[in-house]
């Protein structure tokens, strides 16, 4: 049951920025006020029963008209909406559905539908200080929290519990290598992630592999086929219990991805490698938190899908030495405790 009053955020369907926009709505959960995640039905499956979540409300399959979302609205009386997606579509459905306050980015005629809005477009910082900014204008009476670990529902984390000690991973210290990617020029390349695998399994750190479906299936299959210790994980799991098995790695190694968005919002160590996108607008931000790249390429950040290149130099030229050293670092620094 949603109960009425609550402040529903409008998720989008890229888990990474819907993880940035739950860490905007920090002070919102800081402040005990009741959230509800309304968007894509995988991406708010990852909110459900969160802390500060009192429900999820899952777009259905078949996508819905302008009024029927306003009617959804309406018939749930949030007190707020939060609406940090670059669409017009949940910020006009909430005007039309009388919500009293409406918060979110003001581009493209935004503004006209929101009580507190500023643009996004246009600057040049990072999209969560972007969005924490809007947070801060939309909510004055709340004040900055600290950081506080994301932690799946209940259910996800006993789910995986019992799922690492069927794997033998129970009281084992084991490092995530997240190596989704929506695009595969953020993938890192084959032969590093060999590297890296087979010097944790030497010092001792057994290797949990996650991604989604389709080519990541395809680039974990080669990466066991080379090192068949790694336990590979990847298109088998729901959003919540991928960030219940990241929450119990020791460290995470990734490439731009919501994974890697995810690890660090779990309060994670996180090792996460960029080429073809920009760190400064998307790395992700948590407690600890390394990002390397190849210097010195004058491809870096090309925002291509697919890389022109034969050998795609910005994600297989990565010093492997640096990735290790990075990871050792973090590894070598005791994890905070979780309140």
């Amino acid at each position: 049951m949603i109960p009425a009053g609550a402040h529903w955020i409008r998720m989008p369907r890229f888990v990474g920025d819907a993880v940035m926009m739950h860490q905007a709505a920090a002070p919102l959960i800081a402040a005990g006020l009741p959230l509800v995640a309304w968007g894509p039905a995988a991406t708010v499956e990852l909110f459900d029963g969160a802390e500060g979540y009192v429900g999820a409300v899952a777009d259905p399959p078949k996508k819905v008209g302008l009024l029927e979302a306003a009617r959804l609205l309406r018939g749930h009386r949030p007190a707020s909406l939060l609406a940090l997606s670059k669409s017009l579509r949940a910020p006009a459905a909430a005007f039309l559905a009388r919500v009293p306050r409406r918060v979110g980015c003001g581009d493209g005629g935004g503004s006209l539908l929101l009580t507190a809005s500023l643009k996004y477009w246009g600057r040049d910082d990072h999209s969560l200080d972007r969005y924490r900014d809007i947070v801060r204008l939309g909510y004055p009476e709340l004040g900055p929290p600290a950081f506080r670990p994301f932690r799946p529902r209940a259910a996800s984390a006993e789910t995986v519990e019992a799922a690492r000690r069927d794997l033998g991973l129970d009281g084992h210290p084991y490092l995530a290598f997240a190596i989704g990617a929506a695009a595969g020029a953020k993938r890192l390349g084959l032969d590093l992630l060999v590297g890296q695998a087979r010097r944790a399994l030497a010092t001792g750190f057994r290797i949990v592999v996650l991604g989604g479906p389709g080519d990541d299936v395809i680039w974990a299959g080669r990466l066991k086929e080379r090192v068949p210790e790694v336990m590979d994980l990847t298109a088998q799991l729901p959003w919540s219990q991928s960030a219940a098995w990241l929450a119990g790695a020791r460290a995470v190694l990734a490439n731009d991805s919501g994974l890697a968005h995810l690890a660090a919002a779990c309060g994670v160590p996180v090792v996460a490698v960029f080429g073809p996108t920009e760190d400064r607008h998307t790395a992700p931000r948590g407690a600890a938190v390394t990002v390397l790249r190849k210097e010195g390429l004058a491809c870096l950040e090309c925002q291509h899908w697919h890389c022109p290149l034969p050998d795609h130099p910005c994600m297989t030229q990565v010093p492997a030495e640096a990735i290790w050293t990075a990871l050792e670092a973090h590894l070598a620094t005791p994890l905070p405790e979780v309140p």
